[in-house]
């Protein structure tokens, strides 16, 4: 069957990825090279991708990533929670399936998509996943089981960025091979598995190690001297490695990012700096984060214990040894800020508290302690401008809304 239409659709579980549900959909989360959304282009090159989720979160996303679509579909649709991976078994789904619609998707007892004819579906931008099955309760459905890949909770994406930067080095098929690159003074190992984009500079002295998985390497990235590169390992557009970087295995750096000192196991949003040393591992920084000179965090406990989070009033179990942070747009650490294991800071906070924060920092904090002050949002919003504009970008009223409704939320708890 062909799949003419894609709709990604948030659920009512979105504040499971908290902090950066806060500013974004759920389907820009990177996982690996690619966002969520990005991975459904590359899946289903030729159907008309649609989203639909919590209204101001939707306004915001369509845009700064320039995504208007007419909410008419025609054909055959996939329906799919915002937080399933899209990748090959999602597209095999669509074409094995023969007769008879609607069809639910289930995932270990879980429904996580329907394919469905458009004529029965009642496609609205702001409806949420659990609202579509409702629209079907009634109807006769095909269930399907299927071998998919689904996130619950933003630290689920360190358990596979390094499996999804491998499959995503099939869609740079333009990048040159490291071993048709000529960078005098730089070595590689099995340089067939790093990609290089256009304009990239690598000065002497960087060791670049994909033995254990593909290093790939995007357009007008700078990688300064004496970097350690081992992959799997994703670097984004016009982002810059600093002189002497540590990064290890399993990290994904989006666009225009500043990375220095040690980085393992994390992943980095786009318009965000870590350029000093200091370790961060086994992580989640949104977009716009700017950490001090010698910030480090946490990711294991002394006792060797499974981690417990604070995640918005929730304590969760995560099942987890290894968790560092999960930090939210816009926020700030100063220099020898220490982060304890399994910390979640919110958006817009100015952490400058000294010794070891608590593991939950709600948004706009100004110090990051327990009992520090609101940062005012009139403040907050002109250094937002101010940092933003270092960029040549500008805060969009749809940003704004979302800042103003966090700011707002934290002030009344």
């Amino acid at each position: 069957m062909k799949i003419d239409s894609v709709i990604l659709a948030e659920d009512r579980n979105s504040d499971n990825f908290y902090p950066f549900s806060i500013m974004h959909c759920v389907w820009e989360i990177r996982v690996g090279a690619f966002m969520l959304f990005e991975k459904a282009e590359n899946y289903f090159p030729d159907s008309k991708i649609s989203f639909s989720g919590r209204k101001e979160h939707l306004d915001s996303f369509k845009k700064r990533y320039n995504k208007w679509h007419q909410s008419e579909l025609k054909g055959s649709v996939l329906l799919v929670r915002a937080s399933v991976i899209p990748d090959i078994n999602l597209r095999e789904v669509g074409i094995n399936c023969h007769g008879e619609l609607p069809i639910k998707l289930m995932l270990a007892n879980e429904c996580v998509g329907i394919i469905c004819d458009s004529i029965s579906l009642d496609f609205k931008e702001n409806k949420l996943f659990e609202d579509y099955l409702e629209d079907f309760a009634e109807s006769t459905i095909i269930h399907s089981e299927v071998l998919l890949t689904t996130l619950n909770y933003l630290w689920d994406t360190l358990d596979i960025v390094g499996n999804q930067i491998e499959l995503d080095k099939a869609y740079f098929p333009l990048y040159r091979p490291f071993i048709k690159s000529h960078y005098e003074g730089v070595y590689g190992l099995e340089k067939e598995e790093i990609y290089i984009g256009e304009n990239v500079k690598i000065a002497p002295g960087v060791i670049i190690d994909a033995t254990e998985g593909a290093v790939i390497i995007s357009d007008n990235v700078m990688i300064m001297p004496n970097s350690v590169i081992i992959g799997p390992c994703f670097i984004g557009a016009n982002s810059v490695i600093k002189i002497g970087a540590k990064i290890y295995e399993n990290c994904a750096i989006g666009n225009n990012c500043k990375i220095g000192g040690e980085l393992e196991n994390s992943i980095i949003q786009s318009y965000s700096n870590k350029q000093h040393e200091g370790f961060i591992g086994h992580s989640f920084l949104g977009e716009w984060v700017n950490l001090g000179a010698d910030t480090n965090n946490s990711d294991l406990k002394n006792t060797y214990e499974n981690i417990t989070v604070n995640l918005n009033g929730k304590t969760i179990k995560t099942e987890r040894m290894f968790l560092g942070l999960l930090c939210g747009d816009h926020t700030k650490s100063g220099i020898n800020t220490m982060f304890t294991t399994g910390t979640i800071a919110g958006i817009c906070g100015l952490l400058v508290r000294e010794w070891f924060l608590p593991n939950f920092i709600p948004s706009f904090s100004w110090g990051g302690g327990q009992k520090s002050p609101i940062y005012h949002l009139e403040k907050a919003i002109k250094t937002v401008n101010t940092v933003m504009a270092r960029r040549g970008k500008e805060l969009l009223d749809e940003e704004r809304v979302l800042l103003e409704m966090e700011y707002h939320r934290v002030k009344e708890q």
